[in-house]
């Protein structure tokens, strides 16, 4: 028995480099489509937010169509269940198409059989659903081979997207579960359970590998391999070049190249690069012109199965090129900076006047709506000690001025 499972395909939401690669809302659900048929799989399992939106309905159902017709023709099954994106229109697909078989419709676990296999599934109603599907889950102990199927965020907490925790599915008797919703495909803790991930990343934040799983059993008596299949023909990728207090714009540029071009040699599909930029330099270097262009995206290399582009937005965790030591020696404000830097208990004192002010912004009347997120201690120091180099490298261009 093999499957290939996926989900969160969002059909008819074009990807945010769509236009760079001549891509399409449903170009991930043809690449599914082949990828099925090449692996000879028994079926293909979609585990919810298949369609972007409820009221999507002409733009992507000759596509679905067609996809179905070659699956059937190539003797593959389909089974599903509805995610929060598509709770009412799967559900109005399948009356059309009856080698799709939606488990768990209107809100209620279901188990259907396939080829000595249970599949155990529960689909979204309706677009919100407050409560854990679990409430309603009732354990059975079955004689054959389970694969669970929910879209779902787990993690525990208040959500309007069918809640779970982990322990509802370490507890479920159920063999695997395949998960849907979070975009980011991995195992889930210690439970017996993978997120798929966006067969196709929808946009910079979902970066490295995206695709689907291959789920094979040999004797139906276990789930014997759990293998994840790259399907994207591009990744989003972060990375990081480490400056070395370059001494003008240029010689940044040419440290940000040479480093790129190291993955020329290994890249094999089209990569979106966004840099985080670290170490030392003067960050009057990094200004709006660092990074030439009116795109968003730069195509810098081409290579063997694809290009290598840069977003032209990048991080900057870099720091000014200071002595603190020498001007912690002198007079004026900048010496008395650099000397409660370098003190670890006044930099401390900073961190905690950071977190103060931070906490405070999430009481305003203006930001109660957002969820609350401080910063650890850790992270605290860091962003008062590199704010207090950024004053202190300001403090330090007047005095140069005045001289």
């Amino acid at each position: 028995m093999k499957l290939l499972v996926t989900a969160d395909i969002h059909m008819g939401r074009i990807p945010r480099v769509g236009g760079l690669l001549n891509l399409s809302g449903t170009s991930a659900w043809k690449k599914i489509v082949d990828s099925a048929i090449e692996h000879e799989v028994d079926a293909l399992v979609l585990v919810g937010d298949v369609v972007d939106d409820n009221d999507l309905w002409f733009s992507v159902y000759g596509h679905i169509l067609d996809g179905l017709n070659r699956l059937e023709e190539a003797g593959i099954r389909v089974f599903g269940v509805a995610g929060n994106h598509d709770s009412s229109v799967f559900a109005r697909l399948s009356v059309d198409f009856p080698s799709l078989t939606i488990i768990g419709q209107g809100g209620n676990w279901q188990r259907v059989e396939f080829d000595g296999i249970e599949l155990v599934g529960w689909s979204f109603p309706q677009e919100t659903v407050t409560q854990n599907p679990f409430e309603q889950f009732v354990k059975t102990d079955s004689s054959k081979l389970t694969l669970g199927l929910l879209h779902t965020d787990l993690g525990g907490g208040k959500s309007s997207y069918a809640p779970t925790k982990v322990d509802d599915f370490q507890t479920s008797g159920v063999d695997l579960w395949m998960l849907g919703h979070i975009h980011k495909p991995g195992k889930v803790d210690s439970a017996e359970a993978y997120y798929c991930g966006s067969p196709f990343g929808l946009d910079r934040n979902e970066t490295g590998v995206h695709g689907g799983y291959l789920i094979t059993s040999d004797r139906l008596t276990r789930w014997d391999r759990i293998e994840q299949i790259e399907l994207a023909p591009y990744r989003f990728e972060p990375f990081t070049v480490d400056l070395k207090n370059e001494e003008s714009r240029e010689e940044v540029r040419r440290q940000i190249t040479r480093e790129l071009q190291k993955l020329t040699r290994e890249a094999d599909r089209t990569l979106f690069i966004r840099l985080n930029l670290t170490g030392v330099v003067n960050r009057s270097f990094l200004d709006g012109n660092l990074l030439e262009g009116e795109e968003r995206y730069i195509e810098l290399f081409a290579i063997q199965n694809g290009t290598i582009y840069l977003d032209r937005v990048y991080d900057n965790e870099t720091m000014p090129p200071l002595n603190l030591e020498e001007i912690a020696q002198g007079s004026g404000p900048a010496a008395l900076l650099a000397r409660r830097i370098l003190d670890p208990d006044s930099l401390r004192r900073l961190a905690e006047t950071y977190g103060e002010l931070e906490e405070a912004t999430y009481r305003a009347g203006a930001y109660q709506p957002l969820v609350a997120s401080y910063s650890s201690e850790e992270e605290a120091l860091k962003i008062a000690k590199e704010q207090a180099l950024l004053v202190l490298q300001s403090l330090m261009n007047q005095v140069e001025a005045e001289r």
